[in-house]
């Protein structure tokens, strides 16, 4: 395929960017994140509880070992007998800066050596010595506090007299003669210096968990990456945005089995209306200026409003006089005839098979004006459906009949469907629905339907909230467009969810 500034052109003469895609928007991340927070704050709340619940057991006594400190401070003189004193073995106090800094240096040398461990052990007549000796010394002075540290009292205070005793004679070698004027003698520990803080530990394992929470979420966000502006796919493919669709209030229904919003209820906003009848006289010049009839609608996955917007396109067609057939091509599910009519019928599958004919299968509703074809029930064999030798015949029919033919097809990145059914259309719009899938997933959609012998006409932004005003769009609450409920491409009827696509 050939390249051109930096675009990457395909066989339908439209380009797309080869890199760019992974740019950073700061606001957008920004903006990620406060939608993070809001939708999974119960993650924090969680991980919070789980942190406290953990370092509450931490220090409970499941894991918690009491350990015991005893300490003693000191005084260091080093230096010979005085020629006095010599024969009492006195000794001169001799202290400047050099010593102070070679005690601080030596003084954790010696603690660690194993000479100093092996005359604590031969000095308490033990195999191990059952504790750790810690020293630390005062900067710029002689004076050092010794520590010991061990799961018995008694041996933490034996341990540290022994040191103190011993510690001159193995000194001797590296530092000089020394001896210790003592401060603070040992003591015997009577209770754990590590006892536990119950709610300093809770509440430290609170903000780990908190911490994580905040992690995850900034971590869902920078990774997110799905479009929430058309500017994000303008640098990366030269489709047209041709309508931006503000979201519609949920509660637009008017029984329990009807869940999708409708051109002719009152109660749907008015900016919702316009953008419809703007997009239907754009698809309407489009196709005529191509003197085609017949419209695929699709998406790259499930929940994007393509159903709606479909309809709605077929009423305001309708209302403009224009005869319409809405034919519902997604035959691995096949509910548009629930939201229509309501009634058991036969659809396009029974149509192509010679099953019925055309007249026999389509149904008016009269509302709105639109001629109906749709099934009741999913096909499995979809593929001979698609390929069978009449389906050429049943499409020309309808273009024959019809002036607008809109196929209402399943997602583009589940199945083939959309890309044969794109081999027998006149032009393609394609749905995309704010922030709910990635750029790469849509650009990969796309280009495989521009290999198709039918143009795409450009797509339509669905779904743009108020909160992201800045664009001149409208928002209204949450989507009404609701579901498509494939999952695993299972048909259970999901009627605890708002709404279907």
């Amino acid at each position: 395929m050939a390249e051109k500034n930096g675009y990457q052109k395909v066989d339908s003469g439209s380009y797309r960017k080869l890199d760019g895609d992974d740019v950073i928007d700061l606001g957008t991340l920004f903006w990620n994140i406060i939608q993070g927070f809001l939708k999974f704050w119960w993650l924090v709340i969680l991980l919070m509880a789980i942190g406290a619940g953990a370092f509450y057991l931490k220090a409970s006594r499941i894991f918690y070992m009491p350990m015991y400190q005893s300490s003693a401070t000191f005084t260091v003189l080093t230096g010979g007998a005085s020629t006095a004193d010599s024969g009492n073995g006195t000794y001169n106090f001799y202290y400047d800066t050099t010593t102070a800094g070679q005690l601080a240096r030596t003084f954790p040398y010696i603690l660690s050596s194993s000479l100093l461990t092996d005359a604590i052990k031969e000095d308490l007549g033990v195999e191990a010595v059952n504790g750790s000796i810690s020293a630390q010394a005062i900067s710029e002075s002689n004076m050092i506090t010794m520590s010991v540290i061990s799961q018995s009292p008694e041996d933490a205070k034996a341990i540290l007299e022994s040191a103190i005793k011993v510690y001159p004679d193995i000194a001797r070698f590296v530092i000089g003669d020394t001896r210790f004027n003592i401060i603070d003698e040992p003591t015997m520990p009577d209770e754990p210096y590590n006892k536990p803080s119950y709610r300093a530990q809770i509440k430290k394992g609170g903000l780990y968990g908190a911490g994580a929470g905040i992690l995850l979420i900034c971590l869902y966000a920078f990774f997110k990456k799905t479009v929430q502006k058309p500017e994000e796919l303008k640098s990366a493919m030269s489709l047209t945005c041709i309508a931006n669709i503000p979201e519609a209030p949920r509660k637009l229904r008017k029984q329990k089995d009807q869940r999708w919003i409708r051109m002719k209820d009152d109660r749907t906003p008015q900016a919702f209306k316009e953008n419809i009848q703007s997009l239907q006289i754009r698809i309407s010049r489009e196709l005529e200026e191509r003197g085609g009839k017949l419209l695929l609608i699709t998406s790259t996955m499930p929940e994007e409003g393509k159903s709606t917007l479909a309809y709605n396109l077929a009423a305001a067609a309708a209302s403009h006089g224009v005869k319409v057939l809405f034919v519902d091509a997604d035959l691995r599910k096949q509910e548009d005839r629930k939201h229509l009519t309501g009634e058991i019928g036969r659809g396009l599958a029974s149509v192509v098979t010679g099953k019925c004919t055309l007249e026999e299968a389509v149904r008016n509703e009269e509302e709105t004006g639109i001629d109906f074809l749709g099934g009741s029930r999913p096909i499995k064999k979809v593929q001979q459906i698609l390929n069978h030798s009449r389906f050429e015949a049943v499409l020309q029919e309808m273009k024959e009949r019809w002036d607008l033919i809109i196929l209402d097809a399943p997602p583009a990145e589940m199945f083939e469907d959309a890309s044969i059914l794109a081999e027998r259309a006149d032009g393609i719009l394609y749905i995309i629905r704010y922030d709910m899938v990635q750029k790469r997933r849509i650009l990969d959609c796309i280009q495989g339907l521009e290999d198709a012998k039918a143009p795409l006409l450009g797509y339509a932004f669905n779904g743009i909230p108020v909160h992201r005003g800045g664009y001149g769009y409208y928002g209204y609450g949450r989507y009404g467009y609701g579901y498509y409920g494939y999952g695993s491409y299972s048909y259970e009827d999901r009627k605890k969810r708002g709404a279907h696509d």
